[in-house]
């Protein structure tokens, strides 16, 4: 039983690193912004919600936060009551939060690529820093992953080992 409370307690801290590398996430993205010809007539900015990719990796994100306070809300009354309860729920929901995560640090990577190269010949490298700031969201969600993926497996594990 004692593995069994520090599986619960391992699975907690990863909660807690899994949500606070989504927030980073959340944070860089939604601050991504990028202005061309600055105080010219046809100043343009770009945000991430001029790029779809970059919107669903903020949803992702958002979806990813929300469910992950929930694991922690529910890791903390399982560690504290000695229950068994939520095994069924924190596999699954493990199981969504590392696939959800996965594929919006996918899709900010993969739209930060092809901007890059889609994009250089308009307008050459005056986007690299909202394109970096993007890759950099989502290779922090791409951390938060590696984390819920981790969890994933001790609460597969927690499971099977159900008393």
């Amino acid at each position: 039983m004692e593995g069994s409370k520090g599986s619960r307690i391992a699975s907690l801290i990863l909660r807690i690193l899994t949500f606070i590398l989504i927030f980073i996430s959340l944070l860089i993205n939604a601050t991504n912004s990028k202005t061309l010809n600055k105080g010219a007539e046809n100043e343009t900015k770009f945000k991430f919600k001029d790029v779809y990719s970059y919107r669903y990796l903020i949803s992702t994100t958002i979806i990813g936060a929300v469910l992950s306070l929930l694991q922690i809300a529910l890791n903390i009354y399982n560690v504290v009551t000695k229950s068994h309860r939520t095994l069924l729920f924190d596999m699954f929901s493990d199981k969504l939060l590392s696939y959800l995560l996965l594929s919006g640090a996918s899709a900010g990577l993969g739209a930060g690529i092809d901007l890059r190269v889609g994009l250089k010949e308009l307008v050459g490298n005056l986007l690299n820093s909202f394109l970096d700031k993007g890759n950099a969201s989502a290779a922090v969600l791409l951390l938060a992953f590696i984390c819920a993926a981790v969890v994933s497996i001790l609460s597969s594990l927690a499971l099977i080992r159900k008393p």
